[in-house]
Order: structure tokens, then sequence, then C-alpha cells
């Protein structure tokens, strides 16, 4: 689909059945504009259908996101992570570095 075509709004009044004609059965895109400036968009149904789509979909993935970190946190509460020191935190990982420094040397042998 191209570009959509721009409108002024003064011109909208006068040819408001032909701007709907051309948005529900030629598939255009309408943009109308005031002072230069895009202000509204008339679309085909289709898009607009899609559009509320994509919205769902977002709103779907948010809260699965949202319910994630929730079960998260609740998981780090409950093994008492969420009470770990940035110290804590720093010897955890040079403990796990270290282990993986050796597995790896005896891997070689």
């Amino acid at each position: 689909m191209g570009r959509p075509t721009e409108i002024p709004a003064t011109e909208v009044r006068g040819q408001i059945s032909e701007v709907i004609s051309r948005v529900a059965y030629g598939g255009e895109r309408v943009v109308i504009s005031r002072n230069g400036k895009p202000q509204a968009a008339v679309i085909p149904i289709a898009d607009l259908e899609r559009l509320e789509q994509l919205d769902d979909q977002r709103e779907a993935r948010r809260r699965r996101a949202a319910q994630a970190v929730a079960d998260i946190q609740a998981t780090s509460a409950r093994s008492g992570a969420s009470q770990l020191t940035d110290e804590d935190i720093d010897a955890d990982i040079a403990d796990a570095r270290q282990a993986r420094r050796r597995s790896r040397k005896q891997g070689r042998k």
C-alpha cells in the first residue's frame, strides 16, 4: 500500500462522501491535516481491525511479562535470593567461574 493521501480539513468538509468511498472501496488511507500538520487519519476497516489485533497481542504480551516478573520475584523471595547483597552475588559468581575453570582443566587432561 502506498503512502497516505493528505487532504486539508477544509477540503474534507466538502468531500467527505468521496473520501469515505476512496477509503472504503479503494483501500486508500487518507490523512486529514490542519494548517499543514497531520491531525487524523481515515483508514479502511481492515486496517483498524489489524491495529486492534496488534493492540490485543501487545497487551497479552505485557500481561505475560508482568506475570513472569511477579513469578520471578516470588521465587526469589521464597529462596532468599532477594536478600543477597552485591558482595554475596559477586562471591557466588567468582566461585562459579573458578569451578568452571577447574572443570575445563580437568577435561583437558
